[in-house]
């Protein structure tokens, strides 16, 4: 028995994600070994909740495994009808959960606006569903004081809110968590050792997030098979009312004898992370920090070999970062790989960053235009552009589209000065929006190539950047220790993409541009 808690279906106003229908629910169903989904629709998200749910209710007629959610909103403007009356309309209506969207439908959950809806949600019983940027932690935990008895599923939760995650979790049994983006490295893993399995359900975001990713992270789990059951399924059938998840059935649903999850995602033997971090994260708690740790994550995921700058040259301190990167690299040969952070304001660091160049294991440079408040085409990165041209490796550099200093119209600034200079744009400009100016910014410059790691990459955009650039000018990166490689490897897997151009991606491109041969290394 497998559930996807998180699908939309309907319309969206740009081509950002697809507009998925009720069919496109069924075949995502199908194609990952799933039972059901519990379905909102974008109407009731981005236009008007009264009706986006009249009309989920006629998209969905008569498809037992396609499970209603409606988005509710604050009542005392009497649009969703009487307040008593609710409970008893949602329970006739066959609705299985409820959503709320209080920042974006500009309401508060703790204000005098929401208590009727607070006391029509207690008496209906139904598990309450939130994406983690629409509530505060400490609005999700007022919640939960306020109506013991709900399920509570904070979706989406990234990695930056961790610390919070966790102290809600620990006063709140009630409030769980999906995988649609519980991004931390590890983090299910960890969720799993402090309180069992219980608190995490299968969700996938989908079309908005990448359906495969959380999938693909499911199925690769350092979890017994009966707890991956627990978070695939068994914990949304327990919050969920009382039948609300059908029976299997012989044709598609994991109940066909598939398993918890299908682990249907093509086998590949060399995969190369191109983008990957060791050391800590101001601001936020990495749980995972230190080389030892990312090879055995590596080991999970089914990754060859990465490709690390440290934190600590990102965010302070470039030599001494460096040298602990260095260090990390000799402790596993032929595993990890080192991009020297080189901040452009510090040009005397120049002779120490040449001698490390020379270094085993060292394939590259790193610059952090955010973190060095420099813009990427300053004139005072100049020296690296020489120095990287002069050891002939090629640069990774953090992008991030509609920013000052790191948006990829920035970087082709510097590849027409540099035509020879090598440039990764990374996260190939981390938005939809930079993904389209990676795009340009690569098809107007051979020597500039894009780089898959974010959090708002997908697989659909990966084809549509293949078909743009081609799979030779793409590099596969994570962002580990920032984020769990597991995502950013099921996005790649999971994508409609070529055996060839699978391959491409996932190591053959990174180590033409970084000179790394193919090895399992000494570990």
């Amino acid at each position: 028995m497998a559930v996807d808690v998180n699908v939309t279906v309907g319309p969206w106003p740009t081509d950002d994600h697809p507009a998925w229908a009720p069919a496109d629910v069924l075949a995502h169903l199908d194609r990952h070994g799933l039972d059901a989904a519990l379905v909102r629709h974008s109407l009731a998200v981005r236009y008007d909740p009264v009706a986006g749910n009249r009309a989920l209710r006629g998209a969905l007629a008569g498809d037992e495994r396609l499970l209603p959610a409606y988005v509710l909103g604050p009542l005392d403007c009497g649009e969703f009808g009487p307040p008593e009356d609710l409970p008893a309309r949602l329970a006739a209506e066959g609705v299985r959960a409820v959503w709320l969207y209080p920042r974006s439908h500009t309401w508060s959950p703790d204000g005098p606006e929401a208590a009727g809806l607070v006391e029509a949600l207690r008496a209906a019983r139904l598990p309450v569903f939130v994406e983690q940027d629409e509530m505060s932690w400490s609005e999700v935990d007022r919640l939960a004081e306020a109506a013991p008895e709900l399920d509570i599923v904070v979706c989406g939760v990234g990695y930056r809110t961790l610390r919070q995650l966790i102290a809600v979790l620990d006063r709140r049994p009630r409030v769980h968590v999906d995988l649609s983006y519980l991004a931390s490295q590890d983090g299910l893993e960890l969720l799993a050792g402090r309180y069992g399995t219980g608190r995490v359900l299968l969700g996938t975001g989908a079309p908005i997030r990448d359906d495969a990713a959380p999938v693909f992270r499911l199925a690769r789990a350092a979890l017994a098979q009966p707890g991956r059951a627990a978070v695939a399924g068994a914990n949304a059938r327990r919050i969920l009312p009382s039948g609300a998840v059908p029976v299997p059935v012989a044709v598609g649903g994991a109940g066909a004898g598939a398993g918890p999850v299908s682990d249907t995602f093509p086998q590949v033997d060399d995969v190369l992370d191109a983008h990957a971090h060791i050391g800590a994260w101001p601001g936020t708690w990495l749980p995972q920090q230190e080389a030892d740790e990312l090879v055995a994550a590596m080991d999970r995921a089914g990754t060859r070999q990465t490709v690390v700058s440290h934190l600590l040259g990102i965010w302070a301190d470039p030599i001494a970062g460096n040298e602990q990167a260095v260090a990390a690299a000799q402790r596993h040969p032929g595993r990890v790989y080192v991009y020297l952070v080189a901040d452009p304001h510090r040009p005397q660091d120049e002779s120490v960053l040449a001698r490390q160049l020379e270094l085993p294991g060292v394939v590259g440079i790193k610059v952090h235009p955010h973190t060095h408040e420099c813009a990427m085409d300053d004139r005072r990165y100049d020296w690296i552009w020489r120095l990287a041209q002069r050891h002939d490796v090629a640069v990774l550099g953090h992008g991030f589209a509609d920013t000052w200093h790191s948006d990829p119209r920035l970087f082709g600034n510097v590849a027409a000065r540099h035509p020879e200079l090598r440039l990764l744009i990374g996260h190939s400009g981390a938005t939809v929006t930079g993904f389209r100016r990676t795009i340009e910014v690569c098809r107007a410059h051979p020597n500039v190539y894009a780089e898959t790691c974010g959090s708002w990459m997908t697989g659909r955009w990966l084809r549509r950047m293949v078909d743009a650039l081609g799979a030779d000018r793409i590099v596969h990166g994570t962002d580990a220790c920032v984020i769990d490689q597991r995502y950013g490897l099921g996005r790649v897997l999971g994508a409609d993409l070529t055996g060839r151009e699978r391959a491409l991606i996932l190591a053959s491109n990174a180590r033409r541009l970084l000179n790394i041969p193919c090895s399992t290394g000494g570990d």
